[in-house]
């Protein structure tokens, strides 16, 4: 095989891993010690499989026993989304984004719950900060976003 071939096949490897790892829903960073807790595991499964008021449950729990992280009220917010309850959505996304300003999964999701309430003009001013923040490589939280507000316009 020459060296081209080699490095083409490489670089294939690289761009499906990477394309695999950005299939999966966004459930968190990696690097946050409440992930570790029984609880936010079971609440993800409660995600998962859509059951939102259990995740709701459960996470409610996991905020007692938990330092309270950017990720949890992400989770909250988007299981209080999901079940319709954009009132607590709306609280659980400011809550995440008052500890991390930069939490990719909460600007996303709280730009769909704009979406959502009709207030588009709100749910632009999310992905302008996803913009910033995913550059000058675009990351999947913005490409949902942008895909969500670009049909909440046809």
């Amino acid at each position: 095989m020459t060296r081209l071939t080699l490095n083409l096949k490489t670089i294939f490897v690289f761009v499906l891993l990477t394309l695999a790892g950005t299939a999966a829903a966004n459930l968190g960073d990696a690097d946050d010690d409440d992930l570790d807790n029984p609880l936010i595991t079971q609440g993800k499964s409660e995600l998962q499989n859509e059951n939102w008021d259990g995740a709701i449950a459960v996470f409610e729990e996991a905020l007692k026993a938990t330092s309270g992280s950017a990720d949890l009220h992400n989770f909250l917010g988007y299981a209080y989304r999901k079940s319709g309850n954009l009132k607590f959505a709306f609280e659980h996304y400011g809550k995440a984004l008052e500890i991390n300003p930069d939490h990719k999964g909460a600007l996303e999701y709280l730009g769909e719950a704009y979406i959502q309430s009709g207030d588009l003009m709100s749910a632009e001013k999310q992905l302008t900060k996803l913009k910033k923040i995913c550059s000058p490589i675009p990351c999947e939280e913005l490409r949902e976003l942008q895909a969500a507000i670009d049909e909440a316009k046809k």
